[in-house]
C-alpha cells in the first residue's frame, strides 16, 4: 500500500510559520488524512466512488485490516461471503502470523485497499486535476501547491516476500502446535493413530482412565503406549531458533507517534514533569497546567535517559547475581538428584546384605531341620519294621502251638514237643526284648523351636559393618583436670590439676581427651553414654590437630564435633556453629565414619535418629575426641563412658 508522506519542514518554512493563534488552513506541518477527507467532502461528481467500487478485493491478496482491539495487521483474503442481513459483503481473513483460531469475517471497511499506483503517483506529483477540481484535496492542500517548491513524496511500497513469509511462519507454527495446551511441542509424542501431543498432556488426558482413545481423533487405543517423536521436538527446535534470529534482526515495527498535540493541533515542544505528558505551547500556557514545571522534549530525553540509564545499571548487576545464582542452584539440583541415587542405591545395597545373611541362616537352618528329621524318622521307621518281623513270627508260633494243642492223637502230639515248648520259649523272650526296645526320639526343640531371632541377631554382630567399636582413651592425650577411670574408658572432671608430664599430644587449655585408636580408611562405628549430663562435647580430631593454648573447635582447624550446654543447647560445631533441635534428650551419641566417603555422622544411639552429619575430604588419621566439660555447681559431675557392648 502507497501512502503521501509529508515533506520536512526547512529552517525558511519555519521562519515564515504562522504563530499560534493563526488559521490552521496556513500550517504546513498540519497532516494530510486523504481518506478522512473523501468522508467528510459532499462536493464531487461521485468519480472516486465509482473509482472504490472498481477495486476488487482479490480471495488470496494480504491486505491491512483492522483488527477488534483497534490494532492494524496483514490478513490474507481466504473467502468472501454476501451477508443478506447486513447488506453487505464479507471477507473470511486469515492474519498473517497468527493461530489460524483467530481467523475472522470483517466488513470492506476494516481493510485498506491500496489505490492504482498510477493514480497515486499522480497525486503525489501534484499532477491529477481532477483531485483538486472535485475537492478531494483539502482548502490547505490548495494554498501549499501555489508554493513553487515542489514537496518530497515518500511511498511505501508494501513487501509480498516478507507477508509470505510471515504468513508461512505463522502456518508452520501452528503445524508444531500442541492441540491440547495450544503452545509449541514439549517432548512430543505419537500416538498409534499418527497424532502428536506433548508427553505430559498426552499423560494428563488419560489420567484415569481405563480405555485410551486419541485426543484429536478419539480412535480408540489398545494400550497406553506412544512413541517419542524426534523428528517433531527437532523441527520445534529450528523454528523456535528461527523465530528469535527473526525477532533479533527484524524487530516489530512500532506505529510513529503523532508529533502534534492532539487537543491544540500544535508541534509538541514540551514535556510536563508534573503530568508525564507531551505538551505544546498552548498546553503549557492554559490552566490545566496551571504551576506546572515543563522541561524542552530534548531535555527531557536527557534527563530521563539518565535516570533510566542509572536504573538499569544496578538492574543488570542484579541479573548477574540472579544468573549466578540460578547456575548454583542448577548444581544444586543435580547434586541433590545424584544424592538421592547415590543413598538410595546404599540402602537398597545394605538391606540386601541382611537379607542375604538372613537367607543363608534361614537355609541353613532349615538344612540342620531336614537333615536331623529325616535320621530320626529312619531309625524309627526301621524299628517299625522289626517289630512287624517279631509281630509276624509271633503270629506264626501262636499258630503252630495251636494247632498242637488241638491235636488229638497223643503220639502226633508229644512227638517234639519239647522243641516246640523250647521255641515259644525264646519267642518269648523276643517279644519281651523288642518291647523294651521301643524307639522315641524328638527333634532338638532348643535348637529348632528356641530364641531363634536373638541367636541369629547374636550372629548378625559378627557380619554386621560397621559393628560397635570397642573403644580406650589416650592417657597421654588428657587435659591434666581429667581422671581416667574404668580400663580408660570412663573420663569426669577433676578439680586439681594432676602432676602430668607435658608432651605435644596432651592438651593444656581446653578440657579434652583423644581415643587411642585412629581411623584412616573404611567405616566405623562407636557410642558414648551422656546420661543426664548438661554439658559435654562429642567428636572426632584429625592427628595433626592443634592441643595447645585456646583452640577454636570446627573443621577448618580439624574438629568436627557436637556439645551440649546448659542441659538443652545443642550445637554442631561448624563454622559458624549451628543450632540444633533434637526431638528428645539422648542418654547415648553414636559417631559413625565413613573415612572414604568423606562423612562423620552422629546420632541419637537410644533410637538411632540422625542429630547431625559433617561432609569433607579426609587426609589423615582421625581419633574419637571427648569431653565431660566443667562441673557446672555439681549437675554435671557425671563421668561420660564409652560403651563397649
Amino acid at each position: 500500500m502507497a501512502s503521501v508522506a509529508q515533506p520536512e519542514i526547512s529552517e525558511l518554512e519555519k521562519k515564515d510559520a504562522p504563530a499560534a493563534g493563526e488559521e490552521a488552513d496556513n500550517n504546513p506541518e498540519e497532516p494530510m488524512d486523504e481518506e478522512d477527507d473523501d468522508e467528510n467532502d459532499d462536493g464531487g461528481d461521485g468519480e472516486d466512488e465509482d473509482v472504490e467500487e472498481d477495486v476488487v478485493v482479490q480471495i488470496g491478496a494480504t491486505y491491512s485490516c483492522k483488527r477488534q482491539d483497534g490494532s492494524f495487521h496483514d490478513a490474507e483474503i481466504l473467502k468472501t461471503r454476501m451477508n443478506k442481513q447486513a447488506g453487505r459483503e464479507e471477507f473470511y481473513v486469515h492474519y498473517a502470523g497468527l493461530n489460524r483460531r483467530q481467523n475472522e469475517w470483517v466488513d470492506k471497511t476494516r481493510l485498506v485497499i491500496p489505490k492504482p499506483i498510477k493514480e497515486e503517483a499522480e497525486v503525489a506529483n501534484g499532477t491529477s486535476s481532477d483531485v483538486a477540481e472535485n475537492g478531494k484535496t483539502p482548502q490547505k492542500r490548495k494554498i501549499e501547491e501555489e508554493d513553487p517548491e515542489p514537496k518530497k513524496v515518500k511511498v511505501d511500497v508494501e513487501i509480498a516476500p516478507s507477508t509470505n513469509s510471515a504468513m508461512a511462519s505463522g502456518d508452520f507454527a501452528e503445524e508444531l502446535t500442541c492441540l491440547l495446551c495450544s503452545e509449541l511441542f514439549k517432548d512430543p509424542v505419537m500416538v498409534e493413530c499418527g497424532h502428536n501431543f506433548c508427553r505430559n498432556c498426552a499423560d494428563k488426558a488419560w489420567n484415569g482412565q481405563e480405555s485410551f482413545t486419541c485426543p484429536d481423533c478419539k480412535e480408540v487405543i489398545t494400550e497406553k503406549r506412544y512413541t517419542t517423536n524426534r523428528a517433531l521436538a527437532n523441527l520445534v527446535k529450528k523454528t523456535v531458533g528461527n523465530t528469535a534470529v527473526l525477532t533479533t534482526t527484524k524487530p516489530a515495527e512500532k506505529p510513529k507517534p503523532s508529533e502534534n498535540c492532539p487537543e491544540h493541533d500544535e508541534r509538541l515542544k514540551l514535556y510536563c514533569k508534573d503530568d508525564g505528558t507531551l505538551s505544546c505551547v498552548i498546553c503549557r500556557d492554559s490552566l490545566k497546567h496551571a504551576s506546572h514545571t515543563f522541561l524542552p522534549i530534548l531535555d527531557a530525553v536527557g534527563v530521563y535517559r539518565t535516570e533510566l540509564s542509572a536504573i538499569v545499571a544496578p538492574l543488570e548487576e542484579a541479573l548477574k547475581v540472579t544468573e549466578q545464582l540460578t547456575s548454583q542452584q542448577s548444581e544444586k539440583v543435580e547434586q541433590h538428584k545424584t544424592d538421592v541415587s547415590e543413598c538410595r542405591q546404599h540402602i537398597v545395597s545394605e538391606f540386601e546384605k541382611l537379607r542375604t545373611f538372613l537367607k543363608e541362616r534361614e537355609e541353613n537352618l532349615l538344612e540342620q531341620l531336614q537333615e536331623q528329621g529325616e535320621n530320626l524318622l529312619k531309625d524309627m521307621e526301621s524299628n517299625m519294621v522289626k517289630m512287624q518281623e517279631n509281630q509276624d513270627n509271633i503270629k506264626q508260633t501262636i499258630t503252630v502251638a495251636d494247632e498242637r494243642v488241638n491235636d488229638t492223637d497223643s503220639i502226633s502230639f508229644l512227638t517234639d514237643v519239647l522243641t516246640l515248648l523250647s521255641r515259644c520259649q525264646e519267642q518269648q523272650k523276643d517279644v519281651i526284648v523288642a518291647g523294651n526296645t521301643l524307639l522315641s526320639k524328638d527333634l532338638c526343640q532348643g535348637t529348632f523351636k528356641g530364641p531363634i531371632q536373638y541367636s541369629v541377631w547374636k550372629q548378625m554382630k559378627s557380619f554386621i559393618v560397621p559393628y560397635l567399636s570397642p573403644m580406650m582413651l589416650d592417657p597421654s592425650t588428657a587435659h591434666p583436670n581429667l581422671i581416667l577411670s574404668d580400663g580408660l574408658t570412663s573420663v569426669k572432671y577433676g578439680d586439681a590439676k594432676l602432676p602430668l608430664p607435658d608432651n605435644p599430644k596432651r592438651f593444656s587449655q581446653c578440657i579434652l581427651v583423644l581415643g587411642s585408636q585412629g581411623f584412616d580408611s573404611g567405616r566405623h562405628y562407636w557410642e558414648v553414654e551422656v546420661g543426664d549430663k548438661t554439658a559435654w562435647d562429642v567428636g572426632m580430631a584429625s592427628e595433626s590437630s592443634n592441643r595447645k593454648g585456646k583452640i577454636k573447635l570446627n573443621p577448618k582447624n580439624g574438629y568436627w564435633a557436637i556439645w551440649l550446654r546448659n542441659g538443652n543447647a545443642y550445637k554442631a560445631l561448624e563454622s559458624p556453629s549451628k543450632t540444633l533441635i533434637l526431638d528428645s534428650k539422648p542418654k547415648r551419641i553414636g559417631v559413625y565414619i565413613d573415612y572414604e566417603g568423606g562423612q562423620i555422622s552422629f546420632y541419637n544411639a537410644d533410637d538411632m535418629s540422625a542429630i547431625y552429619t559433617f561432609r569433607a575430604t579426609f587426609t589423615e588419621k582421625l581419633f574419637p575426641y571427648l569431653s565431660p566439660f566443667l562441673h557446672d555447681s555439681g549437675r554435671n559431675i557425671d563421668p561420660l563412658r564409652l560403651v563397649h557392648n
